[in-house]
Parts: structure tokens; sequence; C-alpha cells
């Protein structure tokens, strides 16, 4: 990866973005209790059930309270604090040692300012018919608070920027707000070049946490894997038409009615599974720093090979340092 530090640099990267912006409708919002000024925790474990996403086995995921001021993952007698030095690069997943698929939880765990443990009887989190509701329905009425947290920022902006794709990091401008800015570029019409614009609160992930994990295949791929869905999904993966969301270049295959725009008729579910993805890396910057990042990222193909990246090197003071930035609070 090369790191660009000028602003003529990165607005030159950003110049090619779409001009057209897609804003979350102002429905898409849910109440919350959570004050992001402040941490928490788990008042009394709770356990979620599904199958392991690689083992495709029924499997639990045990959720725990913590008040050590750090997460942990545990499987098979082996727990790893959510750090990123321990990250692994395995198949198109943020992987934490031997603990897969640990992307989802740390969008929920970000969006609520939560530290938690997570005991895992399979190596993979399941894949969900609802992505994180599982998480919020079992934390509802269920949470602890913990103390008030500082906010965290970078001091100047820099982007990583790979062969393909990129995330621009840059301070807050009112010390107050995560401001994303996300585009994705895929063939055909049903998704396309969008580009999204929203903050990143909890009351927004509330409504947007139960978005699923998507699935863009070429027309023939996907007419073929909405057959196999109707017949009950794959055999050797847990692949039904409830936990992926299916698409093409020009037709969602198994829409829900709750993401689409009334007023503009946009269906919003790959979009929101979007933020769910790209975000989940700040998880261990707020870890690290022990505080709640503010401040504005702008990614494109920003896959999560590319997060477990910018995790470590955010995480590092030293190369931060090298390049004349600092995290401040």
């Amino acid at each position: 990866m090369k790191i660009l530090q000028s602003l003529s640099e990165i607005k030159d990267l950003i110049s090619e973005r779409n001009p057209k912006i897609l804003n979350l409708p102002n429905q898409f919002s849910k109440n919350t209790d959570i004050d992001p000024d402040y941490s928490y925790t788990i008042q009394k474990e709770f356990e979620v059930e599904g199958k392991a996403t690689f083992e495709n086995k029924l499997s639990k995921v045990k959720v725990s309270p913590t008040e050590a001021g750090k997460s942990s993952f545990s499987w098979n007698g082996k727990k790893y604090d959510l750090e990123s030095e321990y990250c692994i690069k395995g198949n198109h997943n943020i992987q934490l040692g031997e603990v897969k698929v640990i992307e989802h939880p740390l969008a929920w765990m970000l969006a609520y300012g939560l530290y938690a443990d997570f005991s895992l009887v399979e190596s993979s989190f399941p894949t969900f018919d609802y992505c994180d509701r599982v998480y919020l329905d079992g934390s509802s009425n269920n949470l602890k608070k913990l103390e008030k947290r500082k906010k965290i920022s970078v001091s100047s902006p820099f982007s990583l920027v790979w062969e393909k794709g990129y995330c621009i990091i840059e301070p807050s401008e009112n010390g107050e707000d995560l401001i994303l800015d996300h585009q994705v570029d895929y063939p055909g019409t049903t998704v396309g070049r969008s580009r999204i614009l929203t903050e990143f609160t909890p009351e927004k992930f509330s409504f947007f946490g139960d978005a699923r994990t998507t699935a863009f295949r070429a027309k023939k791929d996907a007419e073929n894997f909405y057959q196999i869905g109707l017949a009950g999904g794959l055999k050797d993966y847990p692949f039904t038409l409830e936990n992926v969301l299916l698409l093409d270049e020009d037709k969602i295959y198994n829409p829900r009615e709750k993401f689409i725009d009334p007023d503009s008729g946009y269906n919003f579910e790959f979009m929101c599974h979007e933020i769910i993805d790209i975000v989940s890396w700040l998880r261990f910057v707020e870890e690290k720093y022990n505080g709640r990042f503010v401040g504005k990222m702008t990614t494109f193909l920003f896959d999560h090979h590319k997060q477990i990246d910018i995790a470590g090197f955010v995480s590092n003071p030293e190369e931060l340092t090298k390049i004349g930035v600092e995290i401040q609070n």
C-alpha cells in the first residue's frame, strides 16, 4: 500500500467519485438509550445460535460481560484480545487468530461503544438471517454503562492506497461525529457506482444492523443460486435466500421491504451491509486508544484484507509518527 498525505494528491484521488450521493432516508433510524460518550458492556451473558459460516454446522456464540477494557474472542481453548496484530488474512473476512468472520459483531460493538467477550463453539461466526439483529436483541435492556470515554481522531488527513481501492482518514470537523463516504463499483444498475454519505450513529445502526450479507453474481450464476435457494440452499455452505441478499446486474432476487425507500424506490440493503463491513476495523482503533473515534472515512473498493492493513497501521503509533500523524484526544 502507498501512503498519501498531500491534500492535492488526496483531492486527485477522489476526483472521479460519483457526484450523485445517496443519503439514508430519515426513517432509517431507531431510538436507543445509547450515549455515545460512554462505553458499555453486557449485564448478563446471552447466547446466539446459527450455522457456522465455514463449517456449516449448528453453532452457538456466547456473549459475555467484560470490564477489563479489552474485548476478546475465544475458540478451542484459545483466547484472543481484540488487537490488530492477531489478525490473519483469511477467506474474505476479518479473522482474529483462529476466529473467523468477526466483522459483523465488531460493527455492533463500534456502534454501541461496547466491550464484550465472545466464545464460539466453531471457529467461524454464523451468517445470520438478520445479520447483527441477534446481538441487538440480546443486548436490549441488557447493557451496563461503564466509564465516559474520550473522543479520539487523527491530527491530519492521510490515505492508504492499494493497487485497487483506498481509504482516506480525516480529522473530525465538529469533534462529534463519525462520517462515512463509501463508494462501490459493480456492473449493471442494481448497485453500479453507488456512493453513500452518512453519519454512523447507534440510532442508524439499530435500524440497518440487520442488513444481510450480499451475494452479487452474474445473471446466469444468480439464477442458479436463486433456484438453489428455493430448494433449501447449498449443502456445504449455509447459503439461503433468508441470510443472503442475492442480486445480479439488474435484479434483486429477494428484497426486503424494510430497506426500500418509499420516495425513490431505491433498495438500500446492499449499501447498508457495506457500511457494516467497512466500519468494523475502527473498533480495533477504539480499543487500542481507549476512546470513541470521530472523523471522516472515505473509501472505495475497501475489502476486509485492506481493513486488516489499515487497522494494523493506525494501531501502531510508531508507524503513524513516521508520517507525522498522531491519534489525538
